[in-house]
This record gives C-alpha cells, structure tokens and sequence, in this order.
C-alpha cells in the first residue's frame, strides 16, 4: 500500500513540477495496471483541469469553481473531460478552441508519463456536447463531394496581425514565449508544402494569407504578416460572409474568430479538393513538446488522411541525421477545431512542434526539419489520394547467391513502403574472404516502373565468399535497415 502512494504523489509531482523536472528530460515513472493507483490518477488528472479552467476564467474575471469529471476508456485510448455547471463556451472566442485544446495536450501528456496511453480526448458540459447547445453554428457543412482525380489543395498558415477592439491596436495572435512567433513562421512553412504539393502531387495549391511584402494599407504593416481575414477583404469586399461573420460582436478579439472561420470558408469558396492547415502549437509547460496531426470529431471519414499524414511525417523527420528520435504521435488526434469543421472537404491541422519546448524551437528553425515535415505532409497527403498505406520502407530478405568464377549475376531486389526515386542501393562488405578482394559498391534507380536489379560479379580466379549488408535509401534520406546476404564465387 506504501508503494501505491509513493507512486501517485511521484505523479502528482510531475504535474505540478513538470515544467522543470521534465524539462530536463528525467522520466516520469510509469503506473502499473493497480486499480487503486488509477484511481489516484483519474482523481488528480480531475484536479489539474479544474485548476486549469479556474486559472482560465478568472483571466476574464470570473472566479467560480465548476466541477469536472474525468473518465477513461483505453479500449479506445480516449479521455472524456465533463465539465459541470458554470462553464460553456460559445461562439465569442471561437468556442475556448485556443483554451480547450492545450488543455487536451496537458492531461494527454500527464496521463500517458502515467502509463495510461491516451490519443484522442472529448469534452462535454454537463454531459452534453456543445454541437447539443450550438446545433445550428456547430453543424458541419455538407462534405463536397471527392473527385477521382483531384486537381487543388489549400494551404492555410496560421495566423497572422488582428485587429484589437475598440483600441484598433494590431498584435499577433499567438504568443511567442521563447521568441520564435508563430505567425511569421508558418507562412515559411507554407511556401516549402506549396513547391512541394505542384510538383510532386500536381495540385494547384491555393494560400489563404499574402505573402506580398508590400504595405497593408490599414496597419502600415507587411501583408505577409496580416492575418488571412484581411487578405480575404482585398479579395472579396462584398463578401462579408467569408471574412466578417461577426460585425455585432462586442468582443475585443472578434477578429481573431473571424479569421478562424475565414480560412475555411475561403477554401468552401474555391472548392478546393484538401485543405491543410500548417501550424506550431504553444503550451504554459516548456515540457509538452513533438508533431501532432488533427481532424474534426465528428469528420471521421477525414481520420484515414490525418494518420496518413502522421505516419509520413515521422518516416521523414526520423529519417534526418539528429532527429532520430523526435517525439511524433503514433496516430491522428481528434479535436474541435474550427478550421476542420467547417471545411467541407478533407480538412487537417498540422501541429509541426511546440513554439514552446527550446528543442522544438531549434527544431521549427532549423531547414533540415522544415523541409523533411513538409516532405512528410505531402507524402501523407499523396499516399492517402492514391489510396497507398503508409508502411515503413524495408528491403525484402536477399538470398544467399552462388556466383561462377570470371561471371556475374543479377538478382532483382524487392522492398515494402513508398520511396521518393531516385532509389540508391548501397552495399557495405561484414567480411570477405580474401583481404582487398572486395569492393564496396553503390548503384542509382531512377525509374520506378523498372526493377531494382543488381549485378553480382565475381572477377577474380579464386573461390571466394563475400557477406554484404545491403541498404536502400530514398531521395528523401528514408533508407532501409540494413540487409545481410552471401555471395560466394564457385568454381562451376
């Protein structure tokens, strides 16, 4: 019984000290299956988003303390977050999107250094889901119907200048804790998933925010920095219904709402067949880090593209020199989203990495893995619109093979996955024979309706045995784990 306690105030401590102990990369310990300490960690998961929400409302003067009940189903790995009375977002703040779902990453992250594996997490107020109380507002649009052939995509890059009311104040609207602002990153990102949705998946790719560098008129600010609600204005002034959907709304921040809704419903005006939303998420804990991909609850059907995305996404960072072990998601989460759900084509958000965990910031900066996320949302997009499954790439077992002395052979090589050609072969010597006998040796494809076929030859006039280890590697850095196999010259 000692030994349950111990463990439930160790995992009490890594809530309250996570910031600090985690951040320095010491592990939680993991709970054991122990009914009693489950118990605990439901008890003090409850406690943490009680805290969360009391700390949050009293941001807007409201101090007031509202229940909250925690229930896990880990058949599904999901976690259900009922709110009691006193609390219910609305469509004034988007919902509390920017509130609920870092709180959603807080109790993932705590319930999992608990050894509770959890993906995906619901909130409900008083046992009702607020599509119940907002049916009308939070009613997804009819999904557009899929073409066999897709021809546009949308990439949206959060977020960008708004307009503060009744101030007229411009400010961005994420914070940038460690210095690294998310509204002027994403945009980069953007332009690197653009270059690569033409040509390797032949979409025309439409942007939801300017990337002009010229003056905004109303702010004497970069347009390239505004966010896409004003971009969508220049567009389309008579259209209030894509960029100002609350012109009565008294909150200081409606503007930051209707750019939530704008982006979406540009891409619903275009009809464009993908929407992909590139993003870096934030948290008050420096200890929260990694890629995460999400899709609306109640848009299951856009799961299959989401996951796909992940899985791309982890082969191509973890694939690059120093990111071998980068924390991404093993699945897609759901979320609540307002982007996702109003889309009416497949829609995702892509969380590239925290802006707030200093290893996530050096990450978000560096080109390497700006390049290889982006590489991996393209992939995942393309695989999914073929109907291909993201697999690891691996090269099927080579035979053990007898060659005849002053002959050669060719064996044709089979592997599993989705490379980018050019493929190259690379065969490393584990032993020969004979000392300086053998050569290390590299060969190129370039066509991917061709075989992957390699020469083996034996010159010399001696019997002799060569051990290979043989990788594949992609034009992207994806490459095999490496595959040992014999050759032996013989006399015939």
């Amino acid at each position: 019984m000692q030994g349950m306690k111990f463990a439930a105030v160790v995992i009490a401590c890594a809530m309250t000290c996570a910031p600090d102990a985690l951040g320095r990369g010491v592990e939680a310990p993991m709970i054991v299956e122990d009914s009693g300490i489950y118990a605990e960690v439901i008890a003090m998961l409850e406690q943490e988003a009680a805290g969360q929400l009391a700390r949050h409302l009293q941001k807007s003067g409201k101090l007031r303390h509202v229940s909250v009940n925690i229930r896990l189903d880990m058949s599904r790995r999901s976690m259900t977050i009922n709110f009691g009375p006193g609390y219910l977002p609305g469509p004034e703040g988007s919902y509390d999107e920017l509130f609920l779902q870092p709180m959603a990453s807080s109790l993932r992250f705590f319930a999992e250094k608990s050894g509770l594996e959890v993906n995906d997490i619901h909130f409900l107020f008083e046992g009702k889901a607020l599509e119940d109380y907002y049916p009308e507002d939070l009613a997804v649009p009819m999904r557009s119907g899929r073409k066999s052939a897709p021809s546009s995509a949308m990439v949206s890059s959060s977020h960008g200048y708004i307009s503060l009311h009744p101030s007229r104040e411009w400010k961005f609207q994420r914070p940038a804790p460690l210095g690294l602002q998310e509204d002027t990153l994403s945009p980069v990102y953007g332009d690197e998933l653009q270059a690569l949705i033409e040509q390797r998946s032949g979409l025309t790719v439409h942007r939801a925010r300017s990337r002009s560098t010229e003056l905004h008129p109303e702010s004497n600010l970069p347009w390239e920095h505004m966010s896409s609600r004003y971009h969508l204005k220049a567009l389309f002034p008579e259209r209030t219904d894509i960029w100002n959907e609350f012109p009565n709304s008294t909150d200081s921040a409606r503007e930051k709402d209707e750019d939530i809704r704008a982006r979406p419903n540009y891409a619903n005006h275009l009809g464009v067949d993908v929407l992909i939303s590139l993003h870096s998420n934030g948290h008050d804990s420096a200890a929260i880090r990694g890629t995460e991909v999400y899709y609306h609850h109640t848009k299951a059907q856009d799961k299959p593209l989401a996951d796909s995305i992940i899985c791309s996404m982890r082969e191509l960072i973890r694939a690059q020199p120093g990111y071998e072990t980068f924390p991404v998601r093993e699945s897609s989460s759901q979320g609540n989203h307002g982007e996702n759900r109003i889309g009416k084509m497949p829609s995702v958000i892509i969380e590239t990495a925290y802006h707030s965990n200093p290893d996530d910031v050096a990450a978000l900066q560096d080109p390497v893995f700006r390049s290889a996320s982006m590489k991996g949302v393209e992939k995942g997009y393309r695989l999914w619109a073929s109907g291909k499954t993201c697999e690891p790439l691996a090269l099927h077992p080579v035979p053990d093979t007898d060659v005849p002395i002053q002959a050669a052979r060719n064996i044709e090589l089979g592997y599993a996955g989705n490379p980018q050609y050019p493929l190259s072969v690379e065969l490393s010597l584990t032993s020969c024979s004979e000392a300086g006998a053998c050569t290390p040796w590299a060969t190129t494809f370039d066509d991917p309706a061709k075989p992957l076929t390699i020469n083996l030859a034996c010159n010399g006039p001696d019997p002799g045995v060569a051990r290979w280890s043989a990788v594949l590697r992609d034009a992207d850095g994806v490459a095999t784990a490496p595959v040992e196999f014999s050759q032996a010259c013989v006399r015939t």
